[in-house]
């Protein structure tokens, strides 16, 4: 089998997809997750396991969540030399569609359940479904190996390889040496049934004899145990005695040499003493010399402060008049300042004025364009106001009109209808009530009957009236019929035929014909109501009025859109007399009215300047003043104007800002001076404190202890150290010629030793006592006998475990030549597909790579670089590439027949390194060399190295 193409159609999340594969090589299928890669695989399945008609969860699965539509696949394949095209599809509009085109160009086709047997019955015969699940790897399942020994076309394959069929032999006798071992061993070779319990007593008797024996030897390890204890405690009391002796001279000792301690003690005490008084005088002195050279650098430390104030002070001085001259610049440029931000305030002003009065134009056409909207909007309101049908009416009016045809239908059913015809010269004469004309051709128009009396229609002027005819509209049933002439009437109530003085026929309709001519009565009622309620004639005139209510609404809308764009900002009118006050407009064209006239101003020709009339030509007054230029008219003059006051007043800004760091930079200088000063100051202060404080302290210590009092005080205090030491050496001597300080030492560790001593008679003592007590009992206990007992136990259960054991023995050695054997025919049968495993499997791990497959043709252990372990002990990685490898083997088998089917893996190598993916891809690429190959993935980063691969990308 080889799949050439998919095509999906609102399954799962899938809209519309092809997807076309080569029939030799192979393809990889790139798409992120949830795109629908997986789903070509479960379609392909789909099509073939489920007919159109199936009512099963999987379908309902794969149908779009609240979308109304049928999903459909259609799959292009080669199938047992054959080329089919299978559509089907599910849920809604349910269809299956089979073409065939035969090896020789023949075309078949079958549709619905005969196209679903037929596809089912080819793929039933040509693929074997062993084989077709084991090369097909879904998603999850890379790490699954194999187990193919019930796939039919390997198994043809690998026989055809080998040469030497599966021998069947002798199955009773295999059987029966199953059956003999199987009641000694294990199938995994451990003892069981008889044999494994008479190994278990065995044991257990053997325990017990050991158990009786090592009693036995434990009672004389405690006879030898107890003659040592006792020759251990005798030496042990002994030594105890006599190291007490040597306890109690060391004792005697110690009291001797206890009145020398008490002596060296005292002349410590004294020593101590006198070294801590001329540690006194010595630190007297020590602080006597501090205060005096405290003294001395206060008062140079004093001295140079002072100099630093002085100059400091000087140095704020200076300061300070800097910052005054700063400000006064300051001053001056604020002022500048000033004066160009009211040229720039001016220059505005103008800008402002020229702009709402450009803005005042611009209102009054906008104000202009409103009024025409608003009189459009007042046109479409008074037509709709005129118009009084709407959709409601509408809608009402049609099923009016719907329910008159359908009661004129249900009475033309209902009642009877009667053909008159004129044969002869006798006249025939028509009366009666409820008649109306059954539209027949040849028969008179349709209308009604008598105007009001039953039966008075052979004395009438010629024509007589009946009831409400069908449609609805009065009309004429004749009172008599001309010659050959005739009418064809519904009577839902009575007519009456007379031919004067020979004949009068009766017909009347039955009790429901007044029912029906009550309905149609009531619907034309019903119509006319609502018709005059609309104030229209028919249907047609109110659907014509509610499309220019339309028209008007539309109108009306737009108007109203264009009004609000209008006024989005506000009323323009509003706006207009806000500027016009602002500007004036009113107060200019009063002025222009009255004649009135501005005053003169400079500039203007025909007027003296004020500068001419008081200025002479000799004057120096104004030469500095300027002279300003008049005011400009248009906008552009006036923004020109207004830029050049603005640079202006940023040049003065400019020179502000430098002003003020001028200034900022000397108040900041002046600061820091000013704080020099007082640091200087305060320092200074600070120096002469401390000076003071000092001459205090040295005049408050003198007055205590004046300098040379000092010195001697501590001449004196050294030399009565050193009398105390002299007489501490000699009493050390006497101790130390006595060992005064050993002996206290001496009696401790003989104490510790003694105590030691003690312990281990007493350890001994409560030792020999157990082991004594432990040997009474075991006297009571008999144990000679027991040991005897168990020895003779122990004797017969061997042998019957002996006799056991060879007939295990030998239905051993009968099932593992049997098996043997028949391993030996297993291995030459499954050799083929090991040699293609470990062919394809050197590719990629090397020449020391090698593989052992069970029963089941499925790979149980694995050997590379020597090292041999089960499939379950590899990495994970190692585990999936072993199964690709091993489907890549069945497939190279299998390729060559009939009975080959692609090979699908759907998001493998998640688990393998680079290298690995290197090798791997290369291997699946000598792979399509021979068959179809199909990948699905979503790490296309993991096929790059598949050489002819062809990439397809699946978009969301």
């Amino acid at each position: 089998m080889r799949l050439h193409s998919l095509a999906l159609r609102d399954f799962r999340g899938v809209k519309d997809r092809i997807v076309r594969f080569r029939a030799l090589g192979t393809t990889v299928v790139v798409g992120d997750n949830e795109v629908g890669k997986s789903s070509l695989v479960e379609a392909f399945g789909l099509i073939f396991d489920l007919p159109d008609d199936s009512k099963s969860t999987r379908i309902k699965d794969i149908q779009p969540v609240g979308q109304d539509v049928g999903p459909e696949v259609t799959a292009e394949l080669s199938l047992g030399g054959r080329e089919l095209t299978y559509t089907k599809r599910w849920l809604k509009n349910r269809s299956t569609e089979l073409t065939i085109v035969e090896p020789d160009g023949r075309r078949q086709s079958w549709t619905g359940r005969e196209a679903h047997n037929e596809a089912e019955r080819l793929f039933s015969q040509n693929v074997d479904p062993v084989l077709w699940q084991t090369l097909m790897v879904s998603q999850g399942q890379s790490l699954v190996l194999p187990t193919p020994a019930d796939a039919e076309p390997l198994i043809t394959a690998v026989t055809a390889e080998s040469g030497t069929p599966v021998d069947g032999a002798s199955m009773p006798l295999v059987t029966a040496v199953e059956h003999e071992y199987l009641r000694y061993w294990t199938p995994r070779g451990k003892p069981t049934g008889d044999f494994a319990r008479s190994a278990k007593a065995v044991t257990t008797a053997e325990l017990s004899a050991a158990q009786a024996l090592q009693a036995m030897d434990e009672v004389r390890a405690d006879i030898r145990r107890a003659e040592r204890l006792n020759l251990d405690l005798e030496d042990v009391t002994a030594r105890l005695t006599d190291h007490l002796t040597g306890v109690e001279e060391l004792r005697e000792r110690k009291k001797a040499t206890d009145e020398i301690l008490l002596r060296r003690d005292s002349v410590r005490s004294r020593a101590e003493t006198a070294r801590a008084r001329l540690e006194n005088h010595t630190r007297t002195r020590l602080d006597r010399e501090r205060l005096l050279d405290e003294v001395e650098r206060f008062t140079k430390y004093e001295a140079e402060l002072a100099a630093r104030r002085g100059d400091a002070e000087l140095v704020a001085r200076t300061a300070a008049e800097t910052v005054q001259a700063a400000e006064a610049a300051l001053a001056e440029v604020v002022e500048l300042k000033d004066l160009r931000r009211t040229d720039v305030q001016a220059a505005e002003r103008r800008v402002a004025d020229l702009m709402d009065r450009a803005e005042l134009d611009r209102l009054i056409g906008q104000q202009t364009e409103l009024v025409d909207v608003r009189a459009r909007i007042a046109a479409a309101g008074t037509i709709l106001d005129r118009i009084k049908v709407d959709d409601a009416i509408v809608a009402g009016l049609e099923d009016a009109r719907a329910a008159v045809v359908e009661a004129r239908a249900a009475l033309a059913a209902g009642v009877p209808e009667v053909t008159v015809r004129r044969l002869g010269a006798e006249p025939v004469e028509l009366s009666g009530t409820g008649l109306s004309a059954a539209g027949s051709p040849g028969a008179v128009s349709p209308g009604t009957g008598s105007s009001g009396t039953g039966s008075s229609g052979a004395g009438s002027s010629g024509s007589g009236r009946s009831g409400a005819g069908l449609d609805g509209a009065d009309g004429l049933v004749p009172g008599e019929l001309g010659f050959d002439e005739t009418a064809e009437l519904l009577v839902s109530g009575e007519l009456v035929v007379g031919v004067p003085g020979q004949l009068e026929v009766t017909v009347r309709a039955g009790g429901e014909a007044a029912t029906l001519r009550s309905r149609v009565d009531d619907a034309v009622r019903r119509e006319k109501d609502l018709l005059k309620k609309a104030g229209v004639k028919d249907v047609a005139a109110a659907r014509d009025l509610l499309r220019k209510a339309d028209t008007a609404t539309a109108e009306l809308n737009e108007a109203r859109r264009t009004e609000k764009s209008l006024t989005a900002g506000g009323d323009p009118g509003e706006r207009i007399a806000v500027l016009t006050a602002r500007l004036g407009v009113g107060e200019e064209a009063e002025a222009e009215e009255t004649g009135g006239k501005q005053p003169a101003v400079e500039g203007v020709p025909g007027q003296m300047s004020l500068f001419e009339e008081f200025a002479s030509p000799h004057d120096t007054l104004f030469d500095d003043f300027e002279v300003p230029e008049p005011e400009p008219d248009d906008l552009a003059g006036a923004q020109r104007t207004l830029d050049s006051a603005r640079e202006a007043l940023a040049e003065a800004e400019r020179l502000l800002s430098d002003a003020e760091f001028a200034v900022a930079q000397a108040r900041k200088a002046a600061d820091e001076d000013r704080s020099e000063a007082q640091n200087a100051r305060a320092r200074s202060e600070l120096a002469g404190e401390r000076l003071a404080a000092a001459v205090e302290e040295l005049e408050a210590a003198r007055a205590v202890l004046d300098d040379d009092a000092v010195a001697a005080a501590e001449t004196e205090a050294t030399a009565e150290v050193e009398a105390v030491l002299d007489e501490l050496t000699v009493v050390q001597e006497q101790v130390d010629a006595a060992g005064a300080d050993q002996v206290a030492g001496e009696l401790t560790h003989a104490l510790a030793v003694a105590t030691r001593l003690q312990g281990e008679r007493d350890t001994l003592r409560d030792a020999l006592r157990t082991t004594e007590g432990r040997l009474e009992q075991s006297g009571r206990d008999g144990l000679a006998t027991r040991r005897d007992v168990a020895e003779l136990e122990l004797a017969a259960i061997r042998a019957e475990h002996e006799s056991l054991a060879r007939r295990a023995e030998a239905a051993r050695r009968v099932y593992e030549t049997l098996s043997r054997h028949r391993a030996a025919a297993q291995t030459k049968y499954s050799e083929p597909l090991q040699s293609r495993i470990e062919s394809l499997g050197r590719s990629v791990y090397g020449p020391s790579f090698r593989v052992w497959l069970d029963d089941d043709l499925a790979v149980a252990e694995r050997e590379l670089d020597g090292v041999r372990l089960r499939v379950d002990a590899l990495s994970t990685g190692a585990q999936e590439q072993l199964a690709i490898i091993t489907r890549l083997a069945i497939s190279h088998l299998v390729s060559t027949g009939e009975g080959s089917v692609p090979v699908i893996f759907d998001d493998a190598l998640g688990w393998s390194d680079k290298a690995r993916l290197r090798d791997m891809g290369a291997l699946l690429g000598r792979a399509g060399d021979h068959g179809q190959v199909i990948i699905l993935t979503c790490m296309p980063d993991r096929y790059e190295y598949v050489p002819k691969a062809t990439f397809i990308k699946l978009d969301g």
